[in-house]
């Protein structure tokens, strides 16, 4: 048997922070006067940023410095409303992205100390802790937070990532068959179930695991790449 490295595992996860930074506000904890819009002005900001970045060229013009000044605004925001979970969030998320991996924390813990009903920053700041090769804490933390979001999909997937790295095979299948059950998409439950199928050495099942999640979703580069792999290794057949 062989553990493939963990990033091929957590890509599984690729979207979180594009679906968490788009998420409407669902709860505002005021700092003060000037908080009350803050979750109205983030979504203004990010909704720019996002269209910048999506645009080409849309952050080159001015050598970057439209993006930059979003983005700052962004960080403030968190400064000056520190107990606004949603603001909290998106900064996390773009520290995440900028591989910050300290400052992400600090912000996912500053939310989550807050006992504000964020699912999706328990499955990040879990994720941290899997690329920090902190496994024990990553299983203990998602065991506890599974109380309070049981019914959270991501969740599971995340739980299924450490149950994995601990060569818990068939805990971590249980866990993304309750993930798909409960709504993830069917791409990423296949491409896990194959990462764990490769790992114990069933080549076969990890193929049609693979080919499920590319029929699900055309042209995905990490199930493309496991394919590949297994081909080119004479694992299995083309």
């Amino acid at each position: 048997m062989r553990i493939l490295p963990t990033h091929l595992l957590l890509v599984a996860l690729t979207g979180l922070a594009a679906g968490c930074a788009n998420r409407r506000p669902r709860m505002t904890m005021l700092s003060g006067p000037s908080c009350v819009n803050a979750p109205a002005r983030l979504n203004a900001v990010l909704g720019e940023l996002q269209e910048a970045l999506s645009t080409p060229g849309g952050c080159d013009p001015d050598g970057g410095r439209h993006c930059e000044t979003l983005q700052s605004e962004i960080a403030r925001l968190a400064l000056n409303c520190p107990t606004t979970p949603e603001v909290l969030m998106a900064n996390a998320i773009l520290a995440f992205q900028s591989h910050d991996l300290v400052r992400s924390q600090q912000l996912l813990d500053q939310l989550l100390s807050l006992d504000a009903k964020y699912p999706e920053a328990v499955s990040l700041r879990a994720r941290i802790a899997l690329q920090e090769g902190n496994l024990h804490f990553a299983i203990r933390f998602l065991q506890e937070q599974l109380r309070r979001f049981g019914d959270n999909p991501g969740i599971h997937e995340t739980y299924a990532s450490a149950l994995y790295l601990s060569h818990l095979w068939n805990d971590a299948r249980v866990q993304l068959g309750i993930a798909a059950k409960l709504g993830a998409p069917d791409w990423r439950i296949s491409f896990g179930l194959g990462l764990i199928d490769e790992s114990q050495g069933l080549f076969a099942q990890a193929k049609a695991h693979y080919e499920e999640a590319l029929r699900a979703r055309p042209n995905w580069k990490p199930p493309e790449a496991r394919l590949r792999a297994l081909i080119a290794e004479g694992k299995v057949s083309p």
